[in-house]
């Protein structure tokens, strides 16, 4: 299973219960951090969200929204901040470009593994005590979060947000369509919910996103940063354990995006996992939508070889997982059932979208449903992986069980939450530990 992460020496514990307390308003609440919700940025720091600009390891970059004109970011290894409560090193704000956009640091030269407390300082106060961990530089069992589409529903929005903050994840991939319309407003509303992801001791989960049909890149880039271009990318973690690939499905999937897949994919052979994720589906389990020609015709033979072992699709609202598949433009819908090896995809976005019925199952679908949900998927290292469907409960009984306290410290009432949908767990190990297919 996977690890939890750095725990409190003994001592700190009287430390850590005052932050829940001063958090707790804060995060029960998350509207209170502006001054209004989904009013235009707020005076005082406010709508955090952290994500990856360049090595997870040694990388963070923290982004915020404030009404201010000047800013900076103070923090330091969250064991000697323990210790001492001095925040002794600082890192430069940049403000937004543009109306609507965040305040960034970038924090570079970090140690992987790590534990780092935060807090962000401007002329209009400071924000609240928060940490982040960096990621791992050598192999060690993590769990990832997948999911995406939380345009609509903000209570179905809310309460999956809870769920990252329950389980806390080394990262959250997010696959598209985070809002309906893209609006300021509808931003501002969407960063307001999604502090409810932050947990009770100031906890932040970086979010690795994609872009849905209902996202423009011009948006994503004020809400995400600049740094993340064309919105295909793609990264390490653990060194070899896994590399993880966000595609964009709303830009063409051939043409530059193809030769860069095809070139990345090439030159990292030793990767023991390899995860994507983009948000239009190949082969959409509903026919609400029309398959993806682009993304299949350009991407699938490479997943096949390459050997990816898991992709992550979105945007039709409902719940899938198919057997590992291999590219057969002569099979069952172009695609075949692998004796060994194969991709896995599972998806298609229910984090608060509006759902749709399973009206498209396929010869090689092995578990489909209409229902709100998140992916957890726990790697281990040797890149074996288990990935279960979890159902989102009502909001309410994650509030209860958030106001009082750590709940990652009582793992009983953690999984509780977990539990994967009627029982199914996907457990593969990684196509790097098979034999070649023939």
């Amino acid at each position: 299973m996977y690890q939890h992460l750095t725990r409190p020496a003994h001592g700190t514990r009287a430390l850590l219960a005052a932050l829940c307390l001063t958090l707790a308003p804060l995060l029960a609440a998350p509207e209170a951090a502006s001054a209004r919700e989904g009013g235009g940025a707020p005076a005082a720091p406010a709508r955090y969200r952290l994500t990856w600009w360049g090595d997870p390891a040694t990388t963070a970059a923290l982004g915020w929204e404030q009404g201010g004109a000047a800013a900076e970011v103070r923090y330091e290894e969250r064991a000697r901040w323990l210790e001492t409560g001095a925040l002794t090193q600082r890192a430069p704000a940049t403000p937004p470009r543009a109306r609507g956009g965040a305040w960034w640091a970038h924090l570079t030269g970090l140690r992987p593994a790590t534990a780092y407390q935060v807090q962000v300082v401007s002329a209009d106060g400071a924000g609240p005590p928060l940490w982040f961990e960096t990621a791992h530089d050598a192999p060690r069992p993590f769990r990832l979060i997948a999911g995406g589409d939380s345009r609509n529903h903000r209570a179905v929005r809310r309460a999956a947000n809870r769920l990252v903050a329950l389980s806390a994840p080394l990262a959250v991939l997010f696959g598209g369509d985070f809002t309906a319309q893209d609006t300021r407003g509808q931003w501002d509303k969407w960063f307001d919910d999604w502090q409810l992801s932050v947990g009770p001791t100031g906890r932040l989960t970086p979010l690795v996103p994609a872009r849905g049909n209902h996202d423009s890149e011009e948006t994503l880039t004020r809400a995400w940063g600049e740094a993340l271009g064309r919105f295909y990318y793609a990264f390490n973690l653990g060194g070899a354990q896994a590399r993880v690939y966000t595609l964009n499905s709303e830009r063409p999937a051939g043409g530059e995006q193809q030769a860069w897949l095809a070139a990345d994919l090439a030159a990292h052979p030793g990767a023991r996992l390899k995860v994507a994720q983009y948000h239009k589906p190949m082969r959409p389990h509903t026919d609400m939508k029309v398959e993806g020609y682009d993304e299949y015709t350009h991407w699938a033979e490479l997943f096949t070889t390459h050997a990816l072992d898991l992709a992550v699709e979105c945007d039709s609202h409902l719940m899938k997982v198919t057997a590992p598949l291999r590219y057969d433009p002569t099979g069952p819908d172009g695609f075949r059932r692998a004796a060994q090896g194969g991709t896995t995809f599972i998806g298609e976005g229910g984090w608060g979208a509006p759902l749709r019925s399973v009206s498209a199952a396929y010869p090689w679908t092995i578990k489909s449903g209409r229902i709100n949900h998140i992916f957890l998927i726990d790697v281990q290292e040797s890149g074996a992986y288990e990935a279960r469907a979890v159902e989102v409960p009502r909001e309410e009984e994650l509030a209860a069980e958030g106001a009082a306290g750590d709940p990652s410290e009582d793992a009983g009432a953690l999984e509780g939450h977990l539990k994967p949908w009627r029982g199914f767990v996907l457990r593969r190990a990684p196509n790097s530990a098979q034999p070649p297919a023939p």
